[in-house]
């Protein structure tokens, strides 16, 4: 398959995929499908792909820890490459038909590792570095910004994961994603406002604090927002699968 035909291909396996194409998540989609045909020539399954996008953000988080403030500005352009490589995971599973849960499940595990490893190195920046006049009070938003992201993230793989087995337990529809629920393009903005701020904070130190500051915010409406849809949703009666294990064993 030649370039171009390959490249009308991707566009046409991500037609049904749910992001604002106006927002910076739709932008690094878009730049992946460009990117694509690397992985797609060289034979590299979905699978290895998330893997050298897991290696590209440690190499990140490491580029931050080891190299300090000087070069926030290459460890965030390596951050965003490694966003850009997750994105063309998908891309090949779809390609080749081969999508499985078990890289669904890999791709989000590997999201959340390189996630968290850049915040910490930013937050080891902000505390090692003796140039930057961080307070008592910047530092603790910034821990609560860091926890709270493997938090959002495990609400929202949560509700997935209940979602789907609600809806096949008592024949209902409930969605595991809330973008058909609620309007995210505010969270869309947000997103939008970190990477910015990812990328200007080489130059001014406060954005490092407001990237953090963000980062809380964003996680607190995304938790709320499932946390809400949860009670409505979820409120259904739960058979005991462990009574229903026992008499099949027997």
């Amino acid at each position: 398959m030649n370039l171009f035909n390959l490249i009308g291909k991707i566009k046409d396996v991500n037609k049904g995929q749910i992001y604002n194409i106006f927002s910076t998540e739709g932008m690094l989609r878009i730049i992946a499908w460009y990117v694509t045909p690397i992985f797609y020539y060289t034979k590299c399954s979905a699978n290895i792909v998330s893997l050298i996008a897991l290696l590209i953000g440690i190499l990140s988080s490491f580029t931050l820890i080891l190299f300090g403030k000087e070069f926030i500005f290459y460890g965030i352009l390596i951050f965003i490459l490694s966003i850009i490589v997750d994105h063309c995971d998908g891309n090949i599973a779809r390609l080749l038909n081969k999508p499985t849960f078990f890289g669904r499940f890999m791709d989000g595990l590997f999201d959340i590792v390189v996630l968290i490893s850049v915040q910490a190195a930013l937050i080891y920046i902000l505390i090692m570095d003796e140039s930057l006049s961080t307070g008592p009070g910047v530092l603790i938003i910034s821990l609560i910004s860091l926890a709270s992201t493997p938090i959002q993230h495990l609400i929202y793989d949560r509700y997935s994961a209940y979602a789907r087995w609600i809806s096949e337990e008592h024949a209902l529809t409930i969605a595991p994603t809330l973008r058909k629920e609620v309007s995210f393009a505010f969270v869309d903005v947000l997103n939008d406002l970190q990477i910015i701020f990812l990328l200007l904070m080489a130059f001014f130190d406060i954005f490092i604090f407001i990237y953090f500051l963000i980062n809380l915010i964003s996680s607190i409406i995304l938790i709320s927002f499932h946390l809400r849809y949860a009670h409505k949703y979820m409120n259904v009666y739960a058979h005991n699968h462990r009574e229903k294990h026992l008499q099949k064993n027997k």
